[in-house]
């Protein structure tokens, strides 16, 4: 799998109540767009097998970016129950993709980011896969 593909696998990836997909960071949200997710730009590493000089399976990580909601918006309680359906929905969205092979691990975080000129909350799964 290439990194192009694994990125497209994961920006792809149905979470329920996720209402924007993108196929890279964007520049600019809008709280309609909300919750958005896209990935960030994979990363992997591939080691050579000692005895045939050959490669061995490549082990891809990548960021996947869910923003749930504009930080200063709404009410602390209201924001963070969001986030916690939001987060149940990716877990369930990552154990469906991991039966079918391709994820093997992932890391699942709450953060703030700045996208444009608006900090959000977003959760961040560090999601690692094999092919």
């Amino acid at each position: 799998m290439t990194y192009t593909e694994y990125a497209a696998l994961l920006a792809a990836l149905p979470v329920t109540g996720v209402v924007k997909l993108y196929t890279s960071p964007p520049t600019q949200l809008t709280t309609a767009q909300l919750p958005a997710m896209w990935p960030r730009l994979p990363q992997g590493e591939t080691q050579i097998v000692a005895m045939t000089g050959g490669t061995g399976l490549p082990a891809l990580t990548c960021d996947l970016v869910i923003a749930v909601e504009v930080l200063g918006q709404n009410t602390q309680p209201a924001n963070y129950a969001k986030a916690l359906t939001t987060i149940d929905a990716l877990q369930t969205a990552l154990i469906a993709e991991a039966l079918d092979g391709v994820v093997d691990s992932w890391a699942l975080r709450l953060d703030v980011e700045q996208i444009g000129d608006t900090a959000y909350w977003v959760i961040v799964a560090t999601v690692t896969g094999s092919e």
